[in-house]
């Protein structure tokens, strides 16, 4: 497999960890019930916009990177909306780990070359993880 469609397999594969989400429901306190509320609607926004943005990383990566990085944006700027603090910690994880990856996605996308695909795979891992902490605080999982 060429380092391309590898690349293009793990940022796929980083965009389904967002999924995890979907299944976020709201366990206990009002706040946490809106929180967990708000992320999901966040986390299916950010699935959206990066299964897009994916969709053609092969064919044409930096418009991938920049659509990934938009989707970034709009995620943290919902995170920042949070108020109950357990749910607000586990939603920054997962920002700060899909800011991570979009970083290191956009440095592939700049020069394939000399890019770290080892990054994007760890970023992927680290995404999931921060997905599925999201999931957990939430009642999901």
């Amino acid at each position: 497999m060429n380092t391309r469609r590898r690349i293009a397999t793990i940022a796929i594969a980083a965009v389904l960890a967002t999924g995890a989400l979907s299944g976020c429901s709201a366990a206990a306190g009002l706040s946490k019930a809106a929180g967990c509320a708000a992320l999901a609607k966040a986390g299916n926004t950010l699935e959206s916009s990066a299964s897009s943005a994916v969709s053609n990383a092969t064919s044409d990566p930096k418009a991938a990177a920049e659509k990934l990085d938009k989707a970034a944006d709009t995620f943290d700027a919902a995170v920042k909306k949070i108020g109950d603090p357990g749910v607000k910690a586990k939603a920054e994880g997962m920002s700060t780990a899909y800011k991570k990856f979009t970083t290191d996605f956009k440095a592939y996308a700049n020069d394939p070359q000399t890019a770290d695909a080892s990054a994007i795979t760890d970023d992927a891992t680290a995404l999931q993880n921060a997905a599925d902490a999201v999931a957990k605080v939430c009642g999901g999982k």
